[in-house]
């Protein structure tokens, strides 16, 4: 199959530091080729303690046919779990294509890959020194570099499907991809996947003496916290041997609801299954059947009345080949079907459909898979008077319906029915951190759809997700609409002046994509010192304008005018802003949400670069730049002094202020929470409040004025 194929006779795998393929050296060792034994060697360390429950066992000799011309390879060594021909190829003579969609983060065509030719998924990539052949610089499966490529978990859960030992396998430093997914930032579904398969895992050591739970809490991730919980309560369980079976419990990837109920008497647990017989007319069929649960499980059930007699209703599942009828007319976009069969049997509304994924633990209702569709709003109602708690449902991702909605771009009548149904639902964050909202403005929603889930959720405009991003950096980094940012900013101000982990404001975004000169206007307005604010390549906002050339020159301007030293500001990278204008460019899609003259990519470098000419010229000049005044062109070392100390005069009074205006505008969120509350009170006394409300809101615009004057 593949030209460059080596088979490689080993057990033992090796594994890549942080950057893999692009030739970051990792701490080398010998390696030779073993001639007849199946073994592969590894360097002794005290520091490797390997579990006796593990598949990687220690051996204090090789064979006598094994090569060892190559010379300092240790007595001890680490031998995999089996002992069969495995399949290798050198990264520098052609890796598989499965990795090369790996390494470029094309996880789409990585599944294609891996379902077309799945020798690739067991197939390891190595590379070695050029100075020396018989040293290893790295060597990995396709699983270890899903997990420090920070693959999504679909890619994860098919690469095991087909490769089951892998999660057991170790890399050249006595890594499981269980270490590297935790050493990398990985999910919660991520490594409860890993775990799942292949629980001992969570107690092997790498060769520096680590557990994967160690290497988590010297991570920086932001969700480390909900993983370092489940890894917990993972290994106590597997400690005690009460681990749950696979895909309940606590090892589920996402809250899961078991389909079975208590019932009201005896312990016993009620469970509706699918009676004999195939077709589709069958899957809407159920038998009652009554079992004994050996251990008490958490469990949720509902109950509703129907023509008078009380019936235990549950949340059932079918796998995806039995799915419901229900489910079957929505995949269709049947509309007027769905409506029918949702009067008919309510129950199917609450069965959940169960992808045949590794774990069987991908998940969603009727109401997910139709909020994806983009169906009638009635039609989402329907559904949601069927199973009212269906709209408080995750699937395997945390993700509500509503989440499905803003990230699909549902319609503004959609949302409204499901905010309706359920408000708490607007401050659900998904397993990646993100709200709805941060979804709707990744996704380009309409003002009115942003404003909706603000109303439901206000201080939502200000919550970071994982990646430590707000809603208002998604919204630039998409260069949202005018009126999109111009609504988060006024309810979450504050968001202008908050940095991602890339340490980047709204302001860098907004620039490097190209918003309209207007919705820079806004960014700076509330927060005019992040013209001057740094990311963690050393860029200010004005070097993201003048790279992308996204930006028309009247917000390149803008930006110059608020931070006049920024002309001659440079990069980690050494370069200013009129080196960054001067770089080749792709070319890039006109943005239909900019004005004339922004997002037109090239066409709009000259522009740029005529203005960065004028304000330089205008600049030298002036003499005013702290680049002239160093150069010996200004003031004496008296003036210089007194100017030093009116700067710091007013960097404390704009301390000071910046203060009280957080103060204002954190009354002023309240006030708009408390009219919110109060809507539907029309008693004098809630008369009065929503007045006194409407009073506090006005000290936001209050303070903005304030800033605008301050800036002129």
């Amino acid at each position: 199959m593949f030209n460059k194929l080596k088979i490689k006779k080993s057990a033992s795998p090796t594994i890549a530091n942080d950057n893999i393929g692009g030739g970051l050296k990792s701490n080398s060792f010998p390696f030779t080729r073993p001639s007849s034994t199946p073994v592969a060697a590894f360097p002794s360390t005290s520091s490797v303690d390997q579990p006796a429950h593990h598949p990687i066992t220690s051996s204090t000799a090789f064979n006598g046919n094994t090569n060892r011309s190559s010379g300092g390879i240790a007595t001890n060594a680490i031998v995999g779990p089996s002992y069969r021909d495995q399949p290798e190829v050198d990264y520098d003579l052609g890796p598989t294509q499965l990795y090369t969609h790996i390494e470029n983060k094309s996880w789409e065509a990585a599944i294609d890959r891996a379902n077309s030719h799945p020798v690739e998924v067991q197939t390891w990539i190595s590379r070695r020194e050029p100075d020396d052949i018989n040293r290893i610089r790295w060597r990995l499966l396709p699983l270890h570099a899903t997990c420090v490529f920070r693959a999504p978990l679909s890619l994860i859960e098919a690469l095991i499907g087909m490769y089951p030992p892998a999660p057991g396998l170790v890399d050249d430093q006595g890594m499981l991809p269980l270490h590297l997914a935790c050493r990398n930032g990985a999910s919660r579904g991520v490594v409860m996947t890993l775990l799942n398969a292949h629980p001992k895992s969570i107690n092997v050591k790498d060769k520096k003496g680590r557990t994967p739970l160690n290497l988590v809490e010297n991570s920086n991730s932001q969700n480390k916290e909900s993983v370092i919980e489940s890894m917990v309560a993972f290994r106590a369980s597997l400690d005690a041997n009460t681990l749950h079976p696979n895909g309940t419990g606590i090892r589920t990837i996402s809250p899961a609801i078991p389909a079975t109920t208590m019932l009201a008497s005896g312990g016993a647990v009620a469970s509706l299954l699918p009676t004999t017989g195939g077709g589709a007319a069958a899957t809407s069929q159920f038998s009652l059947t009554t079992t004994t649960l050996p251990v008490p499980l958490p469990l949720t059930s509902r109950t509703a009345s129907r023509s008078g007699n009380d019936v235990a209703l549950c949340e059932r599942e079918v796998d995806y080949e039995n799915r419901t009828i229900l489910f079957r007319l929505v995949l269709k976009k049947d509309w007027d079907g769905v409506a029918s069969r949702v009067n008919l049997f309510p129950d199917e509304a609450s069965t959940w459909i169960v992808t045949k994924g590794f774990n069987g633990n991908l998940r969603f209702l009727p109401i997910h898979k139709a909020c994806v569709l983009g169906p009638p709003a009635s039609i989402i109602q329907s559904l949601i008077a069927a199973f009212p708690e269906g709209v408080a449902r995750a699937d395997q991702d945390g993700w509500l319906p509503l989440h499905c909605a803003c990230f699909y771009g549902a319609p503004d009548a959609t949302i409204d029915v499901i905010i309706r149904a359920d408000t708490k639902a607007a401050q659900h964050k998904d397993d990646d951190g993100r709200l709805p909202l941060h979804y709707a403005c990744l996704k380009g929603a309409s003002e009115k759809v942003v404003s909706q889930l603000l109303s439901a959720h206000v201080k939502g405009a200000l919550t970071k997700d994982n990646d430590g991003r707000m809603p208002l950096h998604h919204a630039c980094s998409k260069a949202a609409a005018d009126s999109v940012i111009e609504a988060l900013v006024r309810l979450g101000p504050k968001a202008a002046q908050s940095k991602d982990a890339n340490g980047r404001l709204p302001l860098h975004l907004a620039c490097k994509k190209g918003v309209t000169k207007n919705a820079l206007t806004m960014l700076l307005r509330v927060y005019a010192r992040g013209a001057a604010a740094k990311d963690d390549q050393e860029k200010l906002p004005v070097h993201h304008a003048c790279q992308s050339g996204n930006c028309s020159p009247a917000a390149v301007l803008a930006l110059l005018d608020s931070h006049p030293e920024s002309i001659h500001a440079r990069t980690a990278f050494g370069l200013t802003p009129h080196d960054e204008a001067c770089q080749p460019k792709q070319q890039q899609q006109p943005n239909n949400n900019s004005s004339a003259g922004a997002g037109d990519g090239n066409l709009n470098v000259s522009a740029i670069i005529e203005v960065l000419d004028r304000f330089k010229a205008e600049q030298d000049r002036l003499g005013t730049s702290t680049h002239n005044k160093n150069e010996g062109g200004g003031m004496d070392n008296d003036a210089q002094l007194r100017v030093r100390e009116l700067e710091n005069r007013v960097l404390e009074l704009t301390n000071r202020y910046d203060v009280l205006q957080d103060a204002v505008c954190d009354i002023a969120g309240v006030a708009t929470q408390l009219k919110l509350d109060l809507k539907l009170d029309t008693s004098p006394s809630g008369v009065a409040l929503v007045k006194f409300c409407d009073m506090l809101m006005k000290l936001r615009n209050v303070g903005n004025t304030t800033n605008q004057q301050s800036q002129v």
